[in-house]
């Protein structure tokens, strides 16, 4: 069914009941899409937000020992693997030949395993950069940039799908230019995404190139500024889609849907609010620029385990994942990273090398590891264990699928059934609903402020189950068979 369809049918239906207005989140009308495989005969130029990402950073050691590991945990979809072209490692110096003989093994596992790659094209070395000891700058002739580009991919055809313009290059400590000011990097950067995806055109025309400012940043550095600059500047045609980083503000104890609304770059994820979440405002300037039907990919997203508390870590990577998939424009997703990075020093407080799903040994890091499995492979799930929340864009779903508890974009919690809405909690702009320890069932907003709650606090950690039968019910675990609470909304039998 169209989703206009089923948004004027919930609408009726609210009006007849005297509802507050509810709105069928993104992905409702396509439950079943996020949760399907994307098969290893897959068109492998086809991307979605269904699809599994890998991003290892520049740190290659052991990388090819670890695909297997991370081809099995993305389950049934063939997971797409993000690499680091790293300029300065492939051609030392403007008279040498481009040597990719650190990269060939790792994309060539990679092919074998029916692993799509994503390669970064960036970090411009010395001889390129204008002189400068770092590689961090842009390079300052057209045609050495264009030449490498060629060369690479040239040498890849057939084995690297999409091309990435540099690593959050609105950052001065990931890309500089001239005096340093947002208006010359910001100029250099579209002019070298030009060239790139000219020149990757050329050469393989079904590739995908992504382009944006994908760092968090604020002022004439943030993201949609970077991105609105560039339409209105005539370079919206020279991508095909946007990067962005949608890491929360993790050093605060953010999660992905909290606010941030006095600068809401610190919420690079953020709610489904231009005002409040960078994601939202780089899609809005899509929108206004009307080129909505782009998507955006988020090519970095995780949480350092030295930092961010285990249970936190895993609550904010799940919460992303799934409302990841819940979004209409969104395409891959990349968890940074698998595994922590090995090119760090042995007991290493630096956060950048905590952010592995497992250490550098292959141990799983739970408890996010199993929870973070189970959203990549499955975006629904039925219950909601003691202690653990449903965030915004996510869903609870039924296990005939018939039924789903949505905490919407805009806040309301609503039970369904199909397009119909059979139970609902509305304007409270609530961003998690949480099971409760004490056996409450209780939804908070931004402030972290209970703005609803069962009456059953006291019965003890309980599960929430949404029943084939349409009933949303509390069981208390000291009582398994007698429910404390439900949304009364049973016998809706198939």
């Amino acid at each position: 069914m169209r989703p206009e369809r089923i948004l004027a049918g919930v609408a009726a239906l609210a009006a007849v009941l005297g509802l507050a207005a509810v709105t069928l989140p993104a992905g409702a009308e396509t439950a079943a899409a996020p949760s399907a495989g994307v098969a290893a005969a897959a068109d492998p130029y086809v991307f979605s937000r269904a699809d599994v990402g890998f991003s290892e950073g520049a740190a290659t050691t052991g990388l090819v020992g670890r695909l297997d590991a991370m081809d099995a945990y993305a389950g049934d979809r063939k997971p797409v693997l993000r690499l680091d072209l790293d300029w300065w490692g492939v051609q030392d110096c403007a008279t040498c030949a481009p040597d990719f003989g650190r990269l060939d093994p790792i994309v060539d596992a990679a092919n074998a395993r029916d692993m799509r790659v994503l390669l970064i094209l960036g970090y411009a070395p010395p001889w390129a950069n204008g002189g400068h000891a770092g590689d961090k700058w842009f390079p300052v002739a057209d045609t050495t940039w264009r030449s490498i580009v060629d060369a690479t991919v040239t040498h890849f055809a057939g084995r690297v799908q999409a091309y990435e313009v540099w690593n959050e290059p609105n950052l001065t400590d990931k890309a500089n230019y001239g005096d340093g000011s947002a208006a010359a990097r910001r100029l250099r950067y579209w002019q070298l995404t030009k060239i790139a995806y000219e020149q990757v055109q050329v050469r393989c025309a079904s590739c995908t190139v992504l382009a944006g400012a994908s760092g968090g940043a604020g002022g004439a550095d943030e993201p949609a500024a970077w991105l609105d600059w560039a339409y209105a500047n005539g370079y919206g045609k020279t991508f095909h889609a946007v990067t962005h980083h949608p890491y929360p503000a993790w050093s605060n104890g953010r999660s992905p849907s909290r606010p941030e609304c006095a600068n809401r770059w610190w919420a690079m994820f953020g709610p489904p609010d231009e005002k409040c979440g960078e994601l939202a405002a780089v899609r809005a300037v899509m929108v206004k620029r009307g080129d909505g039907s782009k998507k955006i990919w988020g090519t970095e997203y995780g949480y350092p385990s030295n930092v961010v508390p285990a249970a936190d870590r895993r609550d904010h990577l799940e919460e992303g994942v799934r409302m990841w998939r819940a979004l209409d424009y969104t395409g891959p997703l990349f968890v940074y990273s698998y595994a922590d990075s090995p090119s760090c020093a042995a007991g290493s407080a630096d956060p950048e090398c905590h952010f592995g799903l497992t250490d550098t040994a292959g141990r799983p890091q739970q408890p996010a590891y199993d929870a973070v499995k189970l959203a990549l492979t499955d975006s629904f799930q039925r219950t909601l264990a003691p202690g653990r929340s449903l965030h915004r864009q996510s869903a609870l779903r039924s296990s005939d699928g018939r039924f789903q508890l949505w905490l919407q974009g805009d806040g309301n919690l609503v039970l369904y059934l199909g397009s119909t809405v059979l139970w609902s909690k509305t304007g409270l702009k609530a961003i998690r609903l949480t099971n409760q320890n004490d056996g409450s069932l209780a939804l908070f907003d931004g402030a972290g402020t209970k703005v609803w709650s069962t009456p059953t606090a006291g019965r003890g950690p309980s599960d929430l189950n949404l029943q084939n039968d349409g009933n949303l019910v509390l069981y208390p675990r000291s009582t398994p068979l007698t429910a404390s609470w439900s949304t009364g909304t049973w016998g809706h039998k198939a």
